[in-house]
């Protein structure tokens, strides 16, 4: 479902988020702190005490001191709500949990947990209520297969954001490695942390105003470590095409986009790569075009016979896999 992704409830708009390894994810602030070498580290050395604890004044002994590698997996295998109370206990826990090599293991293992096959899904609702401003706002629930078949009532929570308002049309690019990208009134572009509560206010994108529409998309780059936001300014042809990099935090223009986009929906992320639905040639005909982060190259999806009676076709994203949703017209014999 196109409007469907996850989302945040950011209480600083414009908190400077860090490297772009961590940037969204990081549990930390940006506080000097002690460096905690991972496991993986060359300089890292596990060690165990061999002296005798002494007892404290009370009569107590101090707790027990653990190799820094099994802290390690026993924080990588908490949840994110466990670690934001644990990282209060010390400046090295807090350090580690800061560390790029810890956030990337700690973002895999969760993907990998089977209690993950809880979808958080994000929706758009329009309000489009007689008498009122038009307007928009952005709910999230969670969704397994079988709450889906046997619970048709879904609690949601209603997300808030910096620079919320209920006249404005706000609108969900995507999400990737549990971090959202929004856009409000189609100018201003949010990356949000659902879970950290944290957000990043893009800097304008710079097209000048003229007729025509803005369409986005958001992914991940792996080979730089880097998350983009692609702007696609449907102008009259040819079709302007920036890209931002949380790295850089600028935009940057590159190649324009080759077709006309179909509308301002957003593009789809898939394995480092955003795919739009357009509209090729005068005719029309439905074909998927394909941007790659890390290239920056396009190229045409090869697709699929879907029949002689398609009435619309949807771009959508299962298990990782780009797919097309098809509406068929009715058929009727006398």
């Amino acid at each position: 479902m196109e409007n469907q992704n996850q989302k945040s409830t950011p209480t600083q708009p414009n908190q400077r988020l860090g490297s772009p390894s961590q940037e969204l994810h990081s549990t930390s602030s940006n506080e000097q702190s002690q460096k905690w070498n991972s496991p993986e580290s060359p300089q890292h050395e596990s060690h165990v005490s061999t002296q005798s604890p002494k007892r404290s004044r009370n009569g107590s002994f101090p707790p027990p001191l653990f190799p820094q590698e099994i802290i390690f997996e026993i924080l990588s295998n908490l949840p994110v709500k466990s670690l934001l109370r644990f990282r209060c206990v010390s400046k090295s826990w807090k350090s580690l949990m800061a560390d790029n090599f810890f956030i990337k293991k700690h973002l895999k293992r969760t993907q990998n947990d089977p209690e993950f096959s809880k979808k958080r899904v994000l929706i758009n609702i329009a309000d489009i209520a007689p008498g009122t401003q038009p307007g928009s706002t952005i709910k999230s629930c969670s969704l397994t297969l079988k709450s889906i078949f046997e619970d048709p009532n879904v609690n949601t929570t209603e997300i808030e954001y910096p620079s919320k308002n209920g006249s404005h049309s706000d609108w969900i690019v995507g999400s990737c490695n549990g971090l959202v990208c929004i856009t409000i009134r189609e100018n201003t572009v949010l990356l949000l942390n659902p879970t950290l509560r944290v957000s990043k206010r893009l800097p304008n994108i710079g097209f000048k105003k003229r007729r025509g529409y803005t369409g986005y998309g958001f992914g991940f780059d792996a080979s730089v470590d880097d998350y983009k936001v692609v702007g696609v300014g449907v102008f009259p042809y040819p079709s302007i095409v920036k890209v931002y990099s949380l790295r850089t935090n600028c935009w940057r223009r590159i190649q324009d986009f080759p077709f006309e986009v179909f509308s301002n929906a957003a593009g789809k992320h898939v394995d480092g790569t955003l795919n739009w639905a357009i509209s090729s040639g005068q005719d029309g005909d439905f074909s998927i075009v394909s941007l790659d982060l890390a290239q920056e190259t396009y190229k045409e999806v090869t697709q699929p016979c879907y029949g002689d009676v398609v009435n619309e076709r949807t771009l959508g994203v299962v298990d990782g896999y780009l797919c097309v949703l098809c509406s068929y017209r009715k058929l009727y014999a006398e």
